[in-house]
């Protein structure tokens, strides 16, 4: 049978793939479907045609599976935000669990029982510590809000949200409100012209402060101080910050920071297993994990498959500001961290100094040619937390050659992890175990740590 695109077809989903995707079958062809749950018999229509594999668009649930649960929130629909509300916690953990376990079976040959029991988010509402909401206009209205769907410039009022704090959505509509009331015009990227481009709110999980953070391109702003007065009184707020964002095509984006009350920056704690804890300025533009405790999770799980015993060398590769560093830090005689941003190298030294750790040193550079050009001492422990790509070219073999006892990999992506395992496995380390956390609920993002071992 010829299927042509636009076809509508009917199938029952079996499972679903990383990327949120259901996986189902017809006519012996594997088919790929959106916004569906295992169990769902749904009718679809074809967008990609393939020998062995077909994709195609939900256009009717014919009959819900089992597993379907009603969304928390009412956005949920139209919202690009989480993908999974339509499952219970439960079932969302145990379906990432299950396609970490079938990436390494598929594409790295293992058997799969290495995967240990994923480590679920306590509470899985409300917290993400960074939120950025998008300013759109229809007819003459500003709106505030997020992204829909694959929809890079469209976005909706949000009311409510249940990926951060509560107050997110107060503000949210206190500027929308301000935005229209003083008629301002949001930045068009095709004509690269208006004012208002986006709004941040971080939160400090721990430390339970606040920053706000209205984006502008470098349009006049007039109205700066009318923005101020909107908060003014607001104790919950620490920070309240403007950033003119200077972009052309053709040079790098450019950043001006205005403090517009309270400090520059907010504070955040995190707790180290041993009851300690770590602070960590988040300066505007600082990357920082956007799930706290989570986050606490999952460098504690790389602290305790590192080993630590006191007189270990432990280097840091693609380390950012050095965090999970900063943690194995206490139980190791010297840690050395690597990482191609400079920022954040600038970061990571100042979180070392304000917490007092002496025997931290970090580099600016790509970790490829750092670690020939540097003279560092020989490693007993490497720990690597390299981007969605995962280690490219030749890296996996220069790390191996190093010969530590222990490679502790932090991974956001199952299949690049399970091809750079493979190779690892290739150059005399065997692979003990993979413990999957949760670090983002109700979406289909898994962050894992992976331990090898020198044979």
């Amino acid at each position: 049978m010829q299927l042509k695109k636009g076809e509508i077809i009917t199938l029952k989903i079996e499972k679903l793939a990383f990327g949120g995707q259901g996986i189902g079958k017809w006519e012996g062809r594997v088919c790929f479907v959106n916004d569906v749950v295992p169990g769902d018999t749904v009718e679809a229509s074809l967008t990609k045609i393939k020998p062995k594999r077909l994709e195609a668009r939900l256009t009717k649930v014919v009959e819900s599976s089992e597993l379907r649960v009603a969304p928390k929130c009412k956005h949920f629909e139209k919202c690009g935000g989480c993908v999974w509300q339509f499952l219970s916690y439960e079932d969302q953990l145990k379906f990432k669990e299950e396609q970490v376990r079938e990436t390494l079976q598929h594409l790295g040959g293992f058997s799969g029982d290495e995967v240990r029991e994923i480590l679920g988010c306590a509470k899985p509402w409300h917290y993400r510590n960074k939120m950025e909401f998008s300013f759109g206009m229809e007819e003459e209205k500003v709106m505030l809000g997020l992204h829909l769907p694959k929809r890079r410039y469209d976005v909706f009022d949000l009311e409510e949200c249940y990926l951060c704090a509560p107050v997110a959505a107060e503000i949210v509509t206190k500027v929308r409100d301000w935005a229209n009331e003083q008629k301002l015009v949001v930045f068009d990227n095709h004509h690269q012209d208006g004012l208002l481009r986006n709004l941040i709110i971080r939160e400090g999980k721990n430390t339970g402060e606040l920053m706000v953070n209205l984006e502008t391109s470098e349009n006049s702003f007039p109205c700066v101080d009318s923005f101020r007065e909107l908060f003014k009184g607001d104790e919950r707020i620490t920070s309240l910050i403007w950033s003119t964002v200077m972009q052309r095509r053709g040079t790098p984006t450019y950043r001006e920071y205005t403090t517009l009350a309270g400090r520059g920056a907010i504070f955040e704690e995190m707790n180290l297993p041993t009851g300690e804890s770590l602070k960590f300025k988040i300066a505007p533009d600082a990357f920082f994990q956007p799930n706290t405790h989570q986050a606490e999770k999952l460098y504690a799980e790389a602290l305790q498959a590192a080993d630590l015993t006191g007189g270990e060398i432990v280097y840091d590769l693609y380390c950012g500001t050095g965090t999970i560093g900063l943690f194995c830090a206490h139980q190791a005689a010297r840690v050395v961290g690597i990482e191609i941003n400079k920022n954040a190298i600038l970061n990571a030294r100042e979180n070392a100094e304000r917490n007092n750790i002496k025997n931290a040193e970090f580099f600016v550079g790509d970790t490829g040619k750092a670690l020939k050009e540097h003279e560092l001492p020989k490693p007993d422990v490497i720990i690597v937390d390299p981007p969605r790509a995962g280690l490219q070219g030749d890296i996996p073999e220069q790390v191996a050659s190093l010969g530590a006892k222990r490679i502790v990999y932090v991974s956001c992506n199952p299949a690049t992890l399970t091809r750079d395992l493979k190779i690892f496995t290739q150059n005399n380390y065997q692979l003990e175990y993979v413990q999957p956390v949760d670090m983002f609920p109700h979406t289909y993002h898994i962050e894992n740590v992976a331990v090898l071992i020198l044979q």
